[in-house]
């Protein structure tokens, strides 16, 4: 296991929207340098204290060039690894992953509507290593926010 970062999470220069509602948008992209194994963590996202998530796409490239892929990402924070998406599949041969997926349970769906009290990031985790790893590739994040 290993932990990675965007230029953004380490830097926390994430622009924090007005308030009133306005929804906004902080995106980032992760460029891989090596193949992702199991519990790998990508920090992705700053994300301050007051604001909420209130939609997110994961964008990725294939990071599975085995030919039986196996890699499944989950997308939440340091209290909840798969707060915003559970089990993505996308990552097997590319593709776009929502805000919301996998969630089932009336427990997460609740979870998922976080106000955040403390600044944290919004990680993408390794859930089930790759069959093979991409070495090259990105893993962009997309987060649409508000305050309170």
């Amino acid at each position: 296991m290993a932990t990675f970062a965007t230029g953004l999470a380490t830097s926390n220069a994430g622009f924090t929207g007005p308030g009133g509602g306005v929804v906004y948008i902080r995106e980032a992209v992760y460029t891989l340098t090596a193949a992702l194994a199991a519990a790998d963590i990508v920090q992705m996202l700053p994300v301050a204290a007051g604001e909420r998530v209130v939609g997110l796409d994961l964008i990725v490239e294939d990071l599975d060039t085995g030919g039986s892929p196996s890699i499944v990402l989950d997308v939440g924070d340091s209290d909840d690894a798969d707060r915003y998406i559970d089990g993505s599949t996308k990552a097997q041969a590319g593709g776009v992953s929502h805000y919301g997926e996998g969630v089932a349970s009336d427990a997460a769906a609740i979870a998922i509507n976080k106000l955040y009290t403390a600044a944290d990031t919004i990680n993408v985790t390794v859930a089930t290593a790759p069959h093979t790893g991409a070495t090259t590739g990105t893993i962009r994040l997309r987060a649409f926010l508000v305050r309170g």
